[in-house]
């Protein structure tokens, strides 16, 4: 464990709260109460003798878990915790470990009776063991100490398991490494794994869900066609839902240069995030609140597509971890919750990750948006057959490599949040790379087929940001960018705003209702701006349809032909990533793709 976060949980009156700073004492580390971190409003329901319902709970225990997840230094935390729900919610803060102190019901009525000016009434104790679900065998990350057990044993007994290596869950399939390369022999093998040991030999109806083609070098195609190819061979109905999130629907050309021609056209599914939706539920504006620090607080409403509920028998999200501007790092809840999510939901998610400051998300496993969707997936869609299968790929100077795939199913506590886990690390490992000093001077190649729009070219900005010196420039090379939204909606706000950093979008939302409704979009205003720190060149092709002069020149960026940047830079589509000198001698750093890292000058 790279901190002590630990749990000391059970009903009240259990003496959690005097094992809890014995133990952090011990430890040296810091303690929290989560009696001292309920809202008023549940200390006033308590005291009347009205038990907390789950949404009294929520905002509570995500703020008990933001404590745990920001702690370097470690912390002990005492917690009720009684349901196995409340305990995955914790167990999201990662590494946590849970000592369960148990008395008998008689012990605890006498010591309910002699307590003084708590709100908890003897009257609450029956409501207390009624709400306990004792951890279960598969809960590792749990030791039971009895309450009788005196203080100073019952601290050595929680140090001794702390100090432990506990078993946590697994990937049901983990290969790869920072040096491997999975080949098309090895990558074929392990799709026909998945396809026996994910879906049920008497599934009729399976799902694929797969990224659309902006992450087209993500090994997401190859894995969608090789799945639908085996599946649908055994007599099963096969369909694919790309997870567009906001983007445009794929055309045919762009499913064929994604997935190739063999799956034909009728087992398409196109995601409606405006009307083909269902409600599953809400994160509450106090969870939110909690889960952001306080720097957003309004609900986020959890709608996803109306197709994951059509009765399918098996659905397999497919998709690479990467470094993501909004959650930290790309895929596994997120191609669900966001790729298949509803305007509302995409909208305040993604101004959630703006206002928690973009630079403090990028690379990092845990981040607010992270936990916000991670327990939407848990708490709502928990009950629908999803499995999860991960690629993590690698840019290389000969070429993009295949690094790393993982599978799971179910949430967070199982295997696929293992998978997740598993993926997460090898990412930062090859997809993080931190540069000795800051850039003055970067270029960045948008591929034609994956970039139609700043609003996804802007991953040049997102990306090489946090490597770029103050004063700095970053020529964005994008031959195939024609608008700035992937929608007639989103284009012509980005037009209306412009890319003119955080002050000016909030001002904008205070005036314009229209940018308001649509949040997603003021926060790729504030991500697509850098803030007035450095220069941004977008270089266009007008004379093949590309955005002109004038309209990169309106939203606040500069801009340079396309042409004639590309003979002075001395580089095309084929350039590697690296040092580079223009014809002039001017020294530069290019990337070849901007989708499949992240530089940075400082480690994550």
């Amino acid at each position: 464990m790279t901190a002590a976060r630990i749990v000391v949980m059970g009903v009240a009156a259990s003496g959690k709260t005097t094992l809890g700073r014995a133990l952090a004492d011990a430890l040296g580390v810091g303690f929290l109460d989560a009696d001292d971190a309920h809202p008023q409003a549940n200390i006033d329901k308590m005291s009347a003798g009205v038990p907390l319902v789950d949404d009294d709970r929520w905002p509570w225990l995500a703020r008990l878990t933001r404590a745990l997840a920001d702690t370097s230094d470690g912390l002990v935390v005492t917690c009720s915790a009684l349901k196995r729900r409340y305990r995955d919610q914790l167990r999201w803060a990662g590494d946590v470990r849970f000592v369960f102190v148990d008395p008998t019901r008689d012990e605890i009525e006498q010591r309910i009776r002699a307590r003084q000016g708590h709100f908890m009434g003897p009257d609450m104790v029956a409501s207390q063991f009624a709400a306990l679900e004792r951890p279960d065998s598969d809960e590792a990350d749990v030791v039971t100490i009895a309450g009788a057990t005196q203080i100073d044993a019952a601290v050595a007994q929680a140090r001794s398991f702390v100090a432990d290596a506990v078993s946590s869950p697994k990937p049901l399939l983990e290969v790869g490494g920072p040096a491997h390369e999975i080949d098309a022999a090895e990558l074929a093998h392990h799709v026909a794994w998945i396809g026996d040991n994910l879906v049920d030999p008497n599934t009729g109806r399976v799902l694929l869900v797969p990224p659309d083609h902006t992450r087209l070098y993500s090994g997401a195609g190859i894995i969608t066609a090789q799945l639908f190819e085996q599946l649908s061979s055994d007599g099963r109905q096969v369909r694919v839902l790309p997870a567009l999130g906001t983007h445009a629907a794929m055309t045919a050309e762009q499913r064929t240069m994604m997935f190739g021609d063999q799956i034909p056209d009728g087992a398409y599914l196109v995601h409606d995030w405006r009307d083909g939706l269902v409600d599953v539920g809400e994160i509450s504006s106090d969870e939110v609140a909690a889960a952001s620090g306080g720097r957003f607080d309004q609900p986020i409403p959890i709608q996803v597509s109306r197709h994951l509920f059509d009765g399918y028998d098996s659905i397999i999200s497919i998709g690479q971890v990467v470094p993501h501007e909004v959650i930290g790092l790309a895929n596994y809840t997120k191609n669900i919750i966001i790729g298949l999510g509803g305007a509302p939901t995409i909208h305040r998610s993604h101004q959630l990750g703006a206002l928690c400051d973009m630079e403090s998300i990028m690379g990092r496993v845990t981040s607010p948006v992270r936990q916000v969707i991670d327990t939407a997936f848990d708490r709502f869609l928990a009950g629908l057959p999803i499995s999860f299968v991960l690629t993590v790929m690698e840019e290389t100077a000969d070429g993009i490599r295949h690094r790393g795939l993982t599978a799971g199913a179910g949430g967070g506590a199982g295997s696929a949040g293992a998978a997740f886990q598993a993926a997460a690390a090898l990412a930062q490992s090859v997809n993080t790379t931190v540069v000795s000093s800051r850039w003055q001077r970067v270029s960045c190649w948008l591929d034609p087929n994956e970039f139609h729009s700043t609003w996804l070219g802007n991953k040049a900005v997102y990306r090489t940001r946090m490597a770029i010196a103050d004063g700095g420039e970053l020529i964005v090379l994008a031959p195939g960018v024609r608008r700035f939204g992937e929608d007639d909606q989103i284009d012509a706000l980005i037009r209306r705003h412009g890319y003119r950093g955080t002050p000016a979008t909030r001002a904008a939302l205070d005036h314009d209702p229209e940018l308001a409704s649509n949040l997603s979009a003021a926060a790729h205003l504030i991500h697509g701006s850098s803030e007035g720190r450095f220069r941004i060149v977008y270089c266009t092709d007008p004379d093949h349809g590309g955005l002109t002069q004038a309209e990169v020149e309106s939203v606040g960026f500069e801009w340079r032909p396309l042409t004639e940047e590309l003979a002075a830079l001395g580089v095309d589509g084929s350039t590697p990533t690296g040092s580079r000198t223009d014809i002039h001698g001017g020294a530069f750093e290019h990337v070849a793709n901007p989708a499949l890292g992240l530089w940075t000058a400082s480690s994550l």
